[in-house]
């Protein structure tokens, strides 16, 4: 395999007629080689063959490629303290083998932020194929500044200033990271909020390609987004509220560079803390924690895309003074979803705890505490360098 590999990768310097010849190979093998590949060089070899590209949208190449890096956690752990500040990288593999769900750490990796950027913490936005993108956002400029990490190869990029200064209650920022798997290009979305009045907002999308070093306008919707999302099937997705108070789900498409909006799960009203409520996702479904009532917290599933009547509730854990109290008013959400059907979720960015839905049992997990941003990730040795714009520094 490692062999055949350093054959694929040398498609770029291939004529079409050398490439195509490699087609001669058993499917079961191509497909075992493409899978180990970066997704900068399937670029490559997309442009240079059709039938590279026909294999590469096959369904058993995308199950192998999903099955061949199982994804961890990736947690940013930082302090606002002007005494004494932290800001580190953890990294926590789950084992799937057993019941119990033990959990890996080795403290060797993590990565102390501070020793190599500013004083001021990173906010992690999110993880694709082992990049991480972060906002930085000093409290003392209002200038905010995007970089893309990878934790493997200590390589980054920061991404060119864009346009709108950010502020408040005017200039509110939120950001996603996502991947257009047709053009195999890595992409940032920026949404800068202009309030018109009251809860009245103009959006405005802004996109930046890894390795075109520009900013690009994407048009704009009238919706006043909550800061974090999550990524899904090329899209990425936002709890949004119109000028009437309406929570909506919004999602920006890599692809085609638009936004759409489709209906949200029940239960929300103008009385909620649209703060306890959060997008997650379930499978490979959208879902929304649900954590308003008193009594209960919830997770409702969408079964079918854009379906409102397909919306289930497929977790329920009960909360009451004797049980389960500390869930109470918390915001809670979805990180990953185990084998077996356990669910890890992160409670307030203060802790991680695992739930059963038929088994009834809860566990939280003494991992790390206070001030954290965790995600799902993919370590990969895939190079930033491989983007010929973009001005590669390692730390």
């Amino acid at each position: 395999i490692s062999g055949a590999c350093f054959i694929i990768q040398r498609v770029v310097r291939m004529s079409i007629d050398e490439a195509t010849s490699l087609m001669d190979l058993p499917s079961p093998i191509l497909f075992e080689i493409l899978s180990r590949l970066p997704p900068t060089t399937l670029l490559y070899v997309k442009s240079v063959s059709k039938s590279f590209l026909n294999l590469t949208l096959d369904s058993e190449f995308l199950k192998l490629s999903r099955s061949t890096s199982p994804a961890g956690i990736i947690i940013n752990q930082y302090s606002l303290d002007e005494i004494s500040t932290t800001d580190t990288l953890k990294f926590f593999k789950f084992e799937d083998q057993d019941t119990d769900h033990s959990y890996c750490h080795d403290p060797d990796v993590d990565l102390d932020l501070q020793l190599y950027f500013p004083v001021d913490p990173f906010w992690m936005v999110g993880s694709v194929h082992g990049f991480v993108c972060f906002n930085y956002f000093p409290h003392r400029h209002r200038v905010d500044t995007i970089y893309i990490l990878n934790p493997r190869t200590r390589e980054y990029i920061k991404l060119p200033e864009a346009e709108g200064v950010r502020g408040w209650p005017n200039g509110i920022v939120t950001y996603g990271f996502g991947f257009d798997p047709v053009r195999f290009e890595y992409k940032v979305v920026r949404i800068y909020q202009e309030k018109i009045y009251n809860d009245y907002y103009k959006s405005i999308g802004q996109v930046y390609t890894i390795g075109k070093g520009f900013w690009r306008n994407a048009g704009h919707v009238m919706f006043k987004f909550m800061p974090h999302g999550v990524n899904l099937y090329a899209k990425f997705y936002w709890l949004v509220y119109d000028a009437n108070g309406n929570e909506l789900i919004c999602s920006f498409d890599f692809e085609n560079e638009l936004f759409q909006s489709i209906p949200t799960a029940p239960g929300y009203t103008e009385e909620n803390c649209p703060n306890l409520r959060t997008l997650g996702v379930y499978g490979r479904c959208l879902c929304v924690c649900d954590n308003y009532a008193d009594t209960h917290f919830k997770v409702w599933v969408m079964k079918e895309y854009g379906v409102t009547s397909s919306w289930v509730k497929e977790i329920v854990i009960n909360i009451s003074p004797e049980c389960n109290d500390w869930l109470r008013d918390e915001i809670i959400s979805m990180l990953k979803v185990l084998e077996d059907g356990e669910v890890l979720f992160l409670c307030h960015g203060d802790f991680m705890f695992l739930h059963h839905p038929v088994k009834k049992t809860l566990k939280m997990l003494d991992v790390c505490e206070g001030n954290i941003i965790a995600s799902s990730h993919v370590s990969s040795s895939f190079s930033l360098k491989s983007f010929e714009a973009e001005d590669v520094n390692v730390f």
